[in-house]
């Protein structure tokens, strides 16, 4: 057995894996706000007026 048929240098290995800083940032686009809500605010069983278990 001789050499291993892929093997590469250390060296090499390094060399090609290696990424410049400038390479490495990465940009980001600038923050979009989100969709206004849709809803008018107003949550007409949100506040306890619904009907209980009892039908009160």
């Amino acid at each position: 057995m001789g050499a291993k048929r892929y093997s590469i240098p250390v060296d090499e290995l390094v060399a090609g894996s290696r990424v410049p800083v400038t390479e490495q940032v990465e940009v980001h686009a600038e923050p979009q706000q989100p969709a206004p809500d849709r809803s008018t605010g107003v949550h007409p069983y949100g506040d306890g007026m619904s009907a209980d278990a009892d039908g009160d």
